[in-house]
């Protein structure tokens, strides 16, 4: 999927917020959006938004001298998805489709997202994802598909939702005992995503393999990513992309490998997927 102006605006409404976040000084704070405006002149339109967003993210780090831009915001969101364990574990004890309701506790997650123009409440989800249908809905397949194979590659999204992933992989694990699961994260801090150190933080490790991609871009470019990662993605016969970041990088290769699960949250993907904005997707690639 390539960049629209949309999605320009909303990469450089991006790095604005940040600069507020960081409570950086209106110096340096005037110093950076200069030049992300500046590079956003010459954004490649044949490239993906992840793509594209990596450079001014580069850029918000670099300016700032941190690492980890976006640390204690990453922090935040997994203090904040934790207090909400207590209601996951509730709902998926009470269910009757303990995978699908983990699936549905893992996409709830996916409302902690920096990079969006949209504010959502992750309590609001809490509250309504497990009455609220998929608009696409592609959980029998991907269940048959599940029964087919003995590896499932996990592309990871936003620090918070690893909190509800975790959940969902023990399912996993307690559903399909033969399942190796994998799990891979960015390469490298980009916005609030996460890496092997937040997944490692709440203890995916100790349920399935743990991984990076190498990627240096907030969704699985492949362009970006290392070697031997893209030797695992192209031999995994299973993959659960979650996010639109991992959407925008990989729809088009229309690989009936993957499935897409993510909530809309901009009206670019929404006009992609012909549905609307809030809604949530589960889709086979």
């Amino acid at each position: 999927m390539n960049i629209t102006n949309t999605c320009i605006e909303c990469i450089t409404g991006q790095i604005q917020k940040a600069t507020k976040l960081l409570k950086l000084n209106n110096n340096l704070s005037d110093e950076i959006m200069q030049e992300v405006n500046k590079k956003a002149t010459n954004f490649d339109f044949s490239r993906t938004p992840p793509y594209v967003a990596k450079e001014v993210y580069e850029l918000l780090a670099n300016k700032t001298g941190l690492k980890d831009p976006l640390e204690q915001l990453k922090q935040e969101s997994i203090k904040n998805a934790t207090s909400y364990l207590p209601i996951i574990k509730k709902q998926l004890q009470q269910s009757d489709d303990k995978l699908y309701t983990a699936i549905k506790s893992s996409v709830a997650g996916n409302v902690i997202d920096f990079a969006v123009t949209k504010e959502f409440s992750l309590e609001d989800e809490i509250k309504t994802v497990f009455h609220t249908p998929f608009s696409i809905n592609h959980y029998k397949i991907f269940k048959e598909e599940l029964k087919k194979h003995n590896e499932l590659l996990i592309l990871s999204d936003n620090a918070g939702e690893n909190v509800f992933d975790k959940e969902l992989i023990k399912i996993l694990n307690l559903l399909y005992p033969k399942l190796q699961i994998t799990y891979a994260t960015r390469g490298k801090p980009i916005i609030n995503d996460i890496t092997t150190k937040e997944a490692i933080q709440v203890g995916i490790h100790k349920h399935c393999k743990v991984i990076s991609t190498g990627v240096d871009t907030p969704g699985m470019e492949k362009s970006q990513a290392s070697k031997e990662f893209l030797q695992i993605f192209e031999n995994a016969p299973l993959i659960l992309a979650k996010g639109m970041g991992n959407f925008e990088c990989l729809e088009s290769y229309n690989d009936n490998r993957i499935f897409f699960l993510f909530k809309v949250k901009c009206e670019v993907v929404a006009n992609k997927v012909s549905r609307n904005l809030s809604e949530l997707i589960l889709k086979r690639g």
